[in-house]
């Protein structure tokens, strides 16, 4: 019994959570004979440097890999005029309500009258200037790409003039139109792009052919090829698209100026 007594005092229990430890006393002791050896204070300041680098390693990537992701994982960041990629950072000009046409295949293109003048310049089908007291009528108007795939440029309006406003010689030209007041005519047009105003640049194709990528829109300039008199203000003229290709069995649409 004695050296069951002994045995046991030589034994410390402690409770920890309800799990009994039981530690010896040589375990002890050898716990206060050893002591951690701590290391010198050059590695202990080398260490803390190294962790002083790779976390502000973490930092900068984190914060790439957030700046990259902000849009749409492409990385295009607005400018400091607030524009995105593509955009010319012009605003928009003043437009009428704009009209949308189509094509059976599926393109669409939409239309809103700017302004609309007479201007002294050439055309290209009057090789000479335009006689004393006539210039050639233009409209402008924005152009625009609706859909989320390029379509083919193309100038669905035409511009149509007071008859009666056209040089004498030159109204057998001049054709009218179903949807169109019978006093308004269009002459023979060209149309032009003027400038880019949103969205990408034209995507060159085959045979010279040029497309509007989604989203893009143009300033447009449609000339008349004939001489109106010099008198002729906006309210002459108008913005029509009347093509079958975009109009099918429809009558003409207007695409008015901005009041």
């Amino acid at each position: 019994m004695q050296d069951e007594a002994a045995a046991a005092g030589s034994m410390r229990v402690r409770a920890t959570s309800g799990v009994q430890v039981r530690l010896g006393e040589r375990g002890r002791e050898g716990g206060r004979r050893r002591r951690p050896e701590r290391a010198p204070a050059s590695r202990r300041g080398g260490l803390v440097a190294a962790g002083v680098l790779v976390l502000a390693g973490l930092v900068t990537i984190g914060i790439v890999l957030t700046r990259g992701g902000g849009d749409g994982g492409t990385g295009a960041e607005p400018s400091a005029a607030g524009t995105r990629p593509g955009d010319t950072g012009a605003p928009l000009p003043r437009a009428g309500t704009p009209i949308e046409v189509g094509t059976a295949d599926g393109s669409k293109y939409k239309l809103a009258a700017v302004t609309g003048g007479v201007s002294d310049g050439v055309v290209s089908t009057f090789q000479s200037s335009p006689p004393s007291g006539t210039a050639f009528a233009y409209i402008e108007y924005l152009l625009t790409n609706p859909t989320r795939q390029k379509v083919l440029l193309d100038y669905p309006g035409d511009v149509f003039v007071r008859r009666d406003l056209v040089t004498p010689d030159a109204r057998g030209r001049c054709m009218p139109q179903a949807g169109v007041p019978e006093e308004m005519c269009t002459p023979p047009t060209h149309s032009q792009v003027v400038r880019r105003i949103r969205g990408g640049a034209l995507i060159p194709g085959d045979g010279g052919d040029k497309f509007m990528p989604p989203g893009g829109t143009y300033l447009v300039r449609a000339t008349v090829d004939v001489p109106v008199r010099r008198s002729a203000t906006r309210k002459d003229m108008g913005l029509y698209v009347w093509k079958q290709l975009y109009m099918a069995d429809q009558l003409a649409k207007p695409a008015p100026f901005p009041r």
